[in-house]
């Protein structure tokens, strides 16, 4: 299937990742006659579903905005959750490749490492772990920007005896709390989600939180085979509605100004957002929750007191829900939650503040944290990613000068359109730095940027494009834009993982364009439309044969 030449693969494209952006990418350029592979350093389908398996992981979109928008694919796929968990979400994904014939363009198990542009050629040398080298015009990084663990700098780590877990890096055999003394160090995400399943079968569990999480209700269902099978006709217009809102949900943010609201009908608002549940509260919220410091403080509180009731334990009443917001509601991503503030209600479940008592060391039976020694069995350092940047910068990518992206990005932030470096030609990437990544519902970004990334390399192969690459330019203005439209709101004001605050020594700066779904589809599309202005494109050899069978046959598409 893949030519060689001088025992180098030769490919038009290669796709790194088997997420949901790798895959339907992998799908739209097999259906245009693309010689392509995708590569994964995991052990199958499923991107991030195929690393994160920790206790309690699952998603926080509704299911039916969650998966492909493929006929083929939700009419004849069925789910037991309205939030899956990675148990089904995996299968979900084997049933996406065998349906698509994705299998025999796929290799696992094999970690892109670096890659090199071909000046001559302009084709990209890409080098991997085992040792093989494949040559492709396009180089096309759907990694995600949840990818690259970041673990915490603590004297000792290494000495600890017992278990300990990354939630990023969870093995594949299945692990037990089951009494255990359980550590749990950070509470974002992947720690709310841990720590709610550790608390019912640890011997004794310890949480050790830096910031409260602004954790919302999720609201979770179940249902039965013809249960889902009746809400599956609902299901289209809901991801028809959903490309058409702020963060491709099937609701969206409210656009009148939140003081020209009486304060019934404000009441009215918080109340119905709350009670519809999941990311309602936050991104079906008024437009000037992210820029109006009275709306956001107005949703801080209506959170706080609702979350103050379920709180039995006075003394962490101000630690998980206090009085003055801890940062801008939203501005630091809130997780939807079962039953993870009725967690400290239990008698084995105890919460250390690293703000009045810091994490000084590990030992080799565990933890000393404000002068007081602890002993576990078992530490779970939940402690996040490296967003964004992480992915792509850890690959020895260079261009034709031997510059890294990592040199590029160590000294400032840029891209164009969140898909391309300035000076890697032949480069496109999804989900990463300076796209909408999390503030847009994966599977819809997925889509979003996978079909430009599509469309663009057959645009250019048709125009006889052999090389193409940002201006760099337009990707200072493209930086720009992604900072002014962060600077106007309030997300500069909290140490988020948004502005890269927790990775120690990562320079704080908006990682994400949030701008929302339209305004970066808007521009997605006049670039395209315009004929590339932001690109730097040099002619080759004019369409061939097989450029041209492919144009044909995805007219008849």
């Amino acid at each position: 299937m893949l030519e060689k030449k001088d025992s180098v693969t030769e490919l038009d494209v290669i796709v790194v990742g088997a997420g949901f952006s790798g895959l339907h990418i992998l799908h739209e350029f097999l259906k245009r006659g693309y010689n392509v592979h995708l590569y994964d350093d995991g052990d199958g389908v499923g991107g991030t579903w195929d690393k994160n398996n920790y206790p309690g992981a699952r998603v926080d979109s509704e299911v039916w905005v969650y998966q492909f928008t493929d006929p083929d694919i939700w009419q004849n796929y069925t789910f037991t959750e309205k939030f899956p968990s990675w148990r089904e979400l995996k299968p979900y994904f084997n049933f996406v490749a065998d349906k698509w014939e994705l299998r025999p363009h796929m290799t696992f198990n094999t970690r892109l490492e670096g890659a090199t542009f071909d000046e001559q050629e302009n084709v990209w040398h890409a080098k991997f772990n085992d040792g093989t080298v494949r040559r492709a015009r396009h180089l096309v990084l759907a990694m995600g920007s949840t990818t690259t663990p970041a673990m915490p700098k603590i004297a000792g780590i290494e000495t600890f005896k017992g278990e300990a877990y990354h939630s990023a890096r969870w093995p594949k055999e299945e692990v037990s709390f089951q009494g255990k003394r359980v550590a749990v160090i950070g509470t974002g995400a992947s720690g709310v989600q841990t720590i709610q399943e550790a608390s019912r079968v640890a011997d004794h569990l310890t949480v050790f939180q830096r910031t409260p999480n602004l954790a919302l209700p999720m609201g979770q269902e179940s249902y039965t085979s013809d249960e889902y099978a009746k809400m599956r006709p609902l299901i289209e217009s809901a991801m028809t509605y959903s490309r058409q809102t702020y963060a491709g949900f099937a609701y969206d943010l409210g656009q009148r100004p939140w003081n020209d609201h009486t304060d019934r009908e404000k009441t009215t608002i918080l109340r119905r957002n709350w009670e519809q549940r999941g990311f309602r509260f936050w991104l079906g919220a008024p437009a000037d929750l992210f820029f109006d410091e009275e709306c956001n403080r107005d949703h801080y509180y209506f959170w706080r007191d609702q979350t103050r009731k379920r709180i039995k334990k006075e003394h962490l009443i101000e630690l998980l829900a206090p009085t003055e917001p801890p940062h801008p509601f939203g501005a630091k991503r809130p997780c939807l939650e079962q039953w993870y503030f009725d967690v400290y209600n239990q008698d084995n479940v105890d919460l250390v503040d690293t703000n009045t008592n810091p994490i000084e060391c590990i030992t080799e039976n565990g933890i000393v944290a404000g002068g007081v020694m602890r002993e576990f069995d078992c530490i779970v350092y939940a402690t996040g990613f490296n967003n964004c940047t992480g992915a792509v910068a850890a690959l020895d990518i260079k261009d034709g000068r031997g510059r890294s992206i990592k040199d590029l990005w160590d000294e400032k932030y840029l891209t164009y359109l969140g898909k391309m470096v300035p000076g890697f030609p032949n480069l496109l990437f999804t989900y990463a730095l300076q796209s909408p990544s999390a503030f847009l519902n994966g599977p819809t970004a997925a889509e979003l940027e996978g079909d430009w990334v599509v469309k663009t390399v057959e645009h250019l192969d048709m125009k006889g494009v052999r090389r193409y690459e940002a201006k760099m330019d337009a990707a200072h203005l493209w930086a720009q834009k992604c900072n002014d439209i962060a600077n106007t709101s309030l997300m500069p004001q909290a140490k988020s993982w948004y502005m890269g605050a927790n990775v120690p020594g990562k320079r704080p700066e908006i990682q994400m364009f949030i701008g929302g779904q339209t305004a970066y589809k808007t521009a997605l599309e006049e670039e395209m439309e315009k004929g590339y202005p932001g690109l730097v494109l040099k002619q080759g050899p004019q369409a061939d044969a097989m450029t041209t069978q492919r144009s044909e046959k995805v007219a008849s598409l």
